[in-house]
């Protein structure tokens, strides 16, 4: 027997159990159980069941008592009031028991509530305007594919930007070596700034077998933190400075490197590569804005128990990212100059929304009856076996009609590039 009761996003449910009913459930997990338990004069499994609560504690088999009535009571309340759908697992509370009595517990777990949905059928979504392709743009992805043929000769003169140099430095922190500061054989393009301020600079000028000092001072943010901020010499030698050679685009080189047999083909290619790059992010643009407008304008509570799971989970993997590069959370916020406070306080917001709109979204799909046929899924999934794929496709064709159906309901306004 149970009486449920909501407050907000909490929902209550107070139990009572007869003291019959308990009692058939401590003998029958006694039973399920008894395999468990090592009493001394009786054989595992045994062993009556006065002498397991005797050595154990008379309340041995009671919290697996209350999993199951908690289970059982949940399993009626669901079908019953599907909206209670809980967003966590539920807690239990025991509120009275006596060896002879009732058993009286509370069941409490939350729920996201019945929400209105905005209107959002002819909201005004503004987003930029697809850009046309530029000549810059063009260039800039030949010069892609022209980077793959590049080619290096060894020069006899000073080294200067634009080269690749031949390097083997050791770091000293006041006069000791630090760890991983070494490296023998270093090829390193100067101008591409991807050393700390100053080492590239300072090979600058210098000839092929040139032995000199880098001084230079780590960032404060440095995600090693024994060297952040910290001033240290780099003993170098330079062992070889090598000349960069672009290759020309060519009908040759075009052949010899792509798909296609000239420049002309090439360049087409290239121009509706781009275009479709724009208009997948006009598309992203789209969704992104129709995302927000109606996490904005719906009014939807999330209990923040679902927030704080989420956020956990979402640190955790952020943890396990950082650790394949030998680096921590606190290391990382130091390289982009942010608290913790900060960091969590943005993830949170960025969870909270992601939420709702997860909500807002399975609403929709109901509220309109948007589907993914079999006749769909079988074409889209029809090379693939694994069930989680299949799944996962059809997660992806049903995202992609609800995109499509917002799309078509959102008065869709485009903007210049410097409006918002």
């Amino acid at each position: 027997m149970y009486k449920l009761t909501r407050e907000n996003t909490k929902v209550n449910v107070d139990v009572t159990v007869s003291n019959e009913e308990l009692e058939d459930m401590l003998e029958h997990i006694y039973q399920e159980t008894k395999s468990k338990y090592n009493v001394v004069g009786f054989r595992k499994g045994h062993a009556p069941r006065k002498m397991i609560e005797k050595q154990y504690g008379d309340n041995v088999f009671f919290d697996d008592a209350i999993e199951h009535f908690m289970e059982h009571t949940m399993n009626e309340i669901l079908p019953e009031y599907p909206q209670y759908e809980p967003v966590a697992r539920p807690t239990t509370q025991l509120e009275s028991y006596t060896r002879d009595g009732e058993l009286k517990f509370k069941i409490t777990f939350h729920i996201v509530p019945e929400f209105e949905l905005c209107n959002y059928k002819g909201a005004e979504i503004k987003v930029h305007k697809s850009p046309k392709v530029t000549e810059e743009q063009i260039q800039h992805h030949i010069g892609h594919l022209l980077e793959e043929g590049v080619t290096y000769n060894s020069v006899d003169r000073p080294a200067q930007n634009g080269d690749s140099v031949v390097v083997d430095y050791a770091g000293y922190l006041n006069g000791v070596a630090f760890e991983g500061g070494t490296s023998i054989d270093s090829v390193i393009e100067l101008g591409a700034k991807r050393y700390i301020p100053g080492f590239e600079e300072s090979i600058v000028g210098h000839k092929k077998g040139d032995e000199f000092d880098i001084v230079t001072t780590f960032p404060e943010g440095y995600f090693a933190t024994e060297l952040a901020g910290k001033q240290v010499v780099f003993k170098a030698t330079l062992k070889d400075v090598r000349e960069r050679h672009l290759p020309e685009l060519t009908d040759k080189f075009v052949s010899d490197t792509t798909e296609f047999e000239t420049v002309e083909e090439y360049r087409k290619s290239v121009i509706a590569h781009i275009q479709d790059m724009n208009d997948k992010s006009l598309e992203n643009e789209i969704q992104v804005n129709g995302r927000n407008y109606l996490v904005e304008n719906t009014k939807i509570e999330i209990p923040d128990i679902m927030v704080d799971n989420h956020l956990m989970y979402s640190i955790q993997n952020m943890q396990e990212a950082l650790q394949q590069y030998n680096m921590t959370l606190d290391q990382y916020l130091a390289s982009i100059n942010e608290t913790a406070e900060q960091y969590v306080s943005h993830l949170r917001e960025d969870t909270l929304k992601q939420i709702k709109a997860r909500y807002i979204y399975r609403k929709i799909i109901a509220d309109n009856n948007i589907t993914v046929d079999e006749k769909e899924l079988k074409a889209e999934t029809k090379n693939i076996t694994d069930e989680r794929e299949i799944k996962m496709k059809e997660n992806d064709l049903l995202f992609k009609k609800l995109q499509d159906f917002l799309k078509s309901n959102y008065k869709i306004v485009y903007v210049d590039e410097d409006e918002k």
